[in-house]
């Protein structure tokens, strides 16, 4: 059974906040429904980073009501033969390009199901190819989050959406820095990391529980918000202290 729409959509993109894509693309949504309530996840993707984009999308994994939608557009492919897809997963609805945008949210669900896009049963007809975000995702959204449509009508399903986890798959090792320069890694952590030993870089770090457990400029590793080991510098920036960015390894000895 498909979990009951909460009301609530979500944007993720890669369009900044400079021009008015937007607000257009909101525009769109509150025109084919008023009643949903709007969410920016963020629109601070680098242009055209898929994997930025993927961890985005799945931070908001348990984080929000059920039945949720949340629509992600960092598309490098728009305008092409590239599918779009619907996904039911983790209790949620997630809007999305098939270019794996949506892969760690998959990888992370114990069951889901995904449909590509049926315009012409959604009687969406594009205005222009390069905006898919206005022309298609917004109506998608507004309809799914309100209950015009429901998930089985968005088209039919499909087994063979994009699947390489750009987050979870593949080495332990730095998937994102966030704006105070935190390196955010992909190895599931709990409080069992507490006062062990990592490596990052040239440097050897023990994981503590607050910024606060270290001096001001000192680096140190610990246990962020999403569940994953983080490592920072208390009163500066990792990144740039390290001169370390997305990619790179982590070693975490075994306890």
């Amino acid at each position: 059974m498909y979990p009951r729409p909460s009301g609530i959509v979500t944007l993720t993109t890669d369009f900044g906040l400079r021009d008015p894509y937007v607000g257009i693309m909101k525009g769109a949504l509150w025109a084919a429904s008023d009643k949903p309530r709007i969410v920016d996840l963020s629109h601070d993707v680098a242009p055209q980073d898929v994997t930025m984009g993927a961890f985005m999308l799945w931070s908001a994994v348990q984080r929000f009501p059920t039945g949720t939608v949340h629509v992600g557009v960092v598309d490098p492919g728009v305008g092409t033969a590239r599918r779009l897809l619907a996904v039911a997963a983790h209790g949620q609805y997630w809007l999305v390009p098939d270019n794996g945008l949506v892969a760690a949210v998959l990888g992370t669900a114990e069951t889901h199901e995904v449909r590509e896009l049926d315009l012409q049963h959604l009687r969406i007809q594009r205005t222009c190819e390069t905006f898919d975000g206005r022309e298609v995702f917004a109506k998608v959204a507004a309809w799914l989050a309100t209950g015009r449509y429901g998930f089985s009508a968005m088209g039919a399903r499909v087994t063979d959406a994009e699947s390489a986890d750009p987050i979870f798959g593949g080495e332990p090792r730095v998937v994102h820095v966030d704006h105070y320069g935190n390196l955010i890694t992909n190895v599931r952590a709990d409080g069992s990391f507490y006062g062990r030993q990592i490596r990052c870089g040239d440097h050897e770090l023990t994981v503590h529980k607050a910024f606060g457990d270290v001096a001001a400029g000192e680096l140190l590793a610990y246990v962020g918000s999403f569940g994953l080991l983080e490592v920072a510098k208390s009163s500066g920036s990792a990144a740039d202290h390290l001169s370390l960015q997305r990619g790179a390894p982590i070693a975490v000895p075994s306890a």
